[in-house]
């Protein structure tokens, strides 16, 4: 594996993890995985965690690979935003049951408490009359 791509997919997930960590702890029910708390701080912890090892320890196990600092800055921005559309995908549809999109719509974030990103945006965007 290419070390660019091997640092996609390590941003990719540390930043997916603290997504949920603050989708958690912000209590954005749209954004999480699982709507049991333990659950989710458990997934947070788990694709947060290793990746955050693996940067620790890149020049033991890279000694001679770098990726330069343009790179890397397009890599990271890239995974980060790669993170928050899956974030927002995979929230989406994990609880496009269990949320209701006839909760009334407050402000942008405050919508994702009670309904999921894609109702939040089809009742925002799309239904207005």
């Amino acid at each position: 594996m290419s070390l660019t791509l091997e640092y996609f997919l390590f941003v990719l997930a540390a930043a997916m993890g603290f997504i949920q960590f603050a989708a958690g702890r912000g209590g954005l029910r749209g954004l999480l995985f699982s709507q049991n708390p333990r659950f989710n701080r458990a997934l947070a912890v788990s694709l947060a965690l290793p990746p955050m090892v693996a940067f620790f320890t890149w020049n033991y196990r890279n000694p001679v690979g770098i990726i330069e600092g343009a790179q890397q800055a397009g890599m990271f921005s890239l995974a980060v935003l790669a993170a928050m559309s899956l974030t927002m995908i995979m929230g989406s549809v994990f609880n496009h049951r269990r949320l209701s999109s006839d909760a009334k719509s407050t402000s942008c974030m405050e919508d994702l408490k009670n309904m999921t990103f894609f109702q939040a945006f089809r009742k925002r965007y799309l239904w207005k009359r």
